[in-house]
């Protein structure tokens, strides 16, 4: 699991990269990871969490299901937040009245992806959606995504939906999710917990790591989010 450091006087991340990463030019790459704008801006008493070498490797090359040279519709999954904001937008300039996002970045950025099959929600089993609220850079990848769910019938090992789109922190953490960004899916959140092994089926998992995706459920310790699949690495 990511480890929490808490910045003492004299430290900047340059020293703190040192210390416990053994390379001071991983400042940028802790800066990054706890979403600072700026590397050396930091505060006795803040607390900074270290990724660990799995969060930092991106993931497995992209595969198409069609053609290993297939031209995808969608961008490949960035690494680090630098990249996501280069792909996906700067969320920072899209913050209204404290924390609340301003109206226009979900008007300029998200759609609602259609899916093939309908999915009860989390917190409403009674209820089901066939659409994931999701950024339009790749609604068309989950529709992909959710196709081939399909033609493997795998559609019931998709027991709920926990949400796509959603201005929010990470948990436990002074950063956005990647939820904000409108990349990252929860499935099955009422038998995958935070903190817990979970029982995402590894069928489905495979499929969603064949498409770029990064899963919650290989993070480790309080961190490890077997529901949530984000289509980014290290962060």
């Amino acid at each position: 699991m990511p480890q929490a450091y808490v910045i003492a006087r004299g430290d900047t991340l340059a020293k703190v990269a040192q210390l416990k990463m053994g390379d001071r030019k991983l400042a940028k790459v802790i800066a990054d990871y706890n979403a600072l704008g700026d590397a050396r801006q930091v505060v006795v008493g803040q607390v900074i969490y270290l990724p660990t070498a799995r969060e930092l490797k991106p993931p497995r090359a992209l595969r198409s299901v069609q053609s290993a040279r297939a031209v995808t519709p969608w961008p490949p999954p960035p690494n680090g937040l630098a990249a996501i904001v280069k792909t996906f937008g700067n969320i920072w300039d899209y913050v209204a009245d404290g924390d609340r996002p301003d109206p226009k970045w979900e008007a300029q950025f998200m759609v609602s992806a259609q899916m093939p099959f309908a999915m009860p929600l989390d917190w409403a089993p009674a209820q089901t959606t066939s659409k994931i609220r999701c950024h339009k850079l790749i609604a068309p990848l989950l529709q992909a995504v959710f196709a081939e769910i399909v033609a493997q019938s795998l559609q019931g090992s998709v027991k709920t939906y926990g949400g796509g789109y959603c201005w929010r922190m990470k948990r436990g953490q002074a950063k956005p999710s990647t939820h904000s960004w409108g990349i990252a899916v929860d499935l099955n959140a009422r038998t995958n917990a935070m903190g817990t092994a979970g029982d995402m089926d590894p069928k489905l998992v495979t499929l969603f790591e064949r498409y770029g995706f990064t899963w919650g459920g290989r993070w480790s310790g309080r961190c490890k989010d077997p529901m949530h699949f984000q289509y980014c690495s290290g962060y």
